[in-house]
């Protein structure tokens, strides 16, 4: 029993093969349809992915960088640490000396030449305060209890754009995920039409092996194994494309992470991911098959 149930999905499989091949053209473009649809959600969820790669290593802890005035003196900067350290919400306070801050400066930058001609330093003293609350009354009290304290320049709190930028990166996964559905429909939509378009080729061999005793499973078998290596095919060009794609532009985007003294490398798509694509691929070609199939066989 069970070597005759594979036997009759070896011989689907190879009619499926020989339809394909007969009509390379027409196959190969179908192909390139569905690969295109595959591709652009493909394509957004590589990019985001990359992106929340990229935000998971900003700093996004509470910090609140708090400068002085170019002209305070370490008996200001001293003055203010204790005041910053009275504070309600201030939680930890770390003294950056502007002298430290020029040499750590000139170690991460590719400046070090121009700023070891100037002769004296730009840089002012600063502030690394971790608040206790980070409620968003509680911060812009903070803030301006600062701004308030002499000798102050600017109060900055940079958290909240690498914040803003995860939560971008986590709506983006939504949009990706409904285009991917939308797009997924489309790749039913087309492998249906093309294999609507087989049967009508086939029309009289279906009616004969209908009339002959054939089962719906027998005729609708082939048809689901074109449309499952339809989708296969194209899983496996969206899969080249993106990599192709990922590769022209790591290139371009390692010289500019590493301007701005950054490791950071473009992820290509894993082992599991790409496998998960072909998958998917050919279950929507699948799909698209059988519901094409079905349609045809109830009429």
């Amino acid at each position: 029993m069970m070597g005759a149930w594979l036997t009759a999905h070896q011989q689907a499989a190879a009619r499926a093969l020989t339809r394909l091949w007969m009509t390379p053209f027409a196959s190969a473009l179908s192909i390139l349809v569905i690969g295109v649809a595959i591709i652009l959600p493909l394509g957004l969820y590589a990019l985001f992915a990359n992106v929340s790669a990229a935000a998971g290593r900003l700093n996004t802890d509470p910090n609140v960088n708090v400068y002085l005035q170019v002209a305070a003196t370490d008996s200001d900067a001293k003055d203010i640490e204790k005041r910053l350290r009275a504070m309600a919400n201030v939680g930890e306070v770390r003294f950056i000396a502007r002298d430290v801050a020029l040499i750590e400066m000139k170690r991460v930058t590719s400046m070090a030449d121009l700023l070891a001609g100037l002769e004296t330093n730009p840089l002012p003293h600063a502030f690394l305060l971790k608040p206790k609350s980070v409620d968003a009354a509680a911060l812009e009290a903070m803030r301006n209890e600062i701004a308030t304290l002499p000798k102050i320049d600017a109060v900055v709190m940079d958290f909240e754009w690498a914040k803003k930028l995860k939560r971008f990166a986590t709506f983006a996964e939504r949009i990706v995920a409904l285009l991917g559905l939308l797009l997924g429909l489309a790749v039913v939509f087309v492998t249906g039409n093309t294999i609507r378009l087989q049967i009508l080729t086939q029309k009289d061999e279906i009616e004969v092996s209908r009339l002959i005793g054939a089962t719906k499973r027998f005729i609708r078998r082939p048809f689901l194994y074109y449309g499952a290596i339809q989708g296969f095919l194209a899983g496996v060009t969206a899969v080249l494309a993106m990599t192709a794609l990922i590769w022209w532009a790591s290139s371009e985007v390692q010289a500019l992470t590493i301007s701005y003294g950054s490791d950071f490398a473009v992820q290509y798509l894993t082992l599991n991911q790409m496998l998960t694509v072909l998958g998917i691929g050919s279950a929507l070609g699948w799909l698209g098959g059988f519901l094409s199939v079905s349609l045809y066989l109830r009429k």
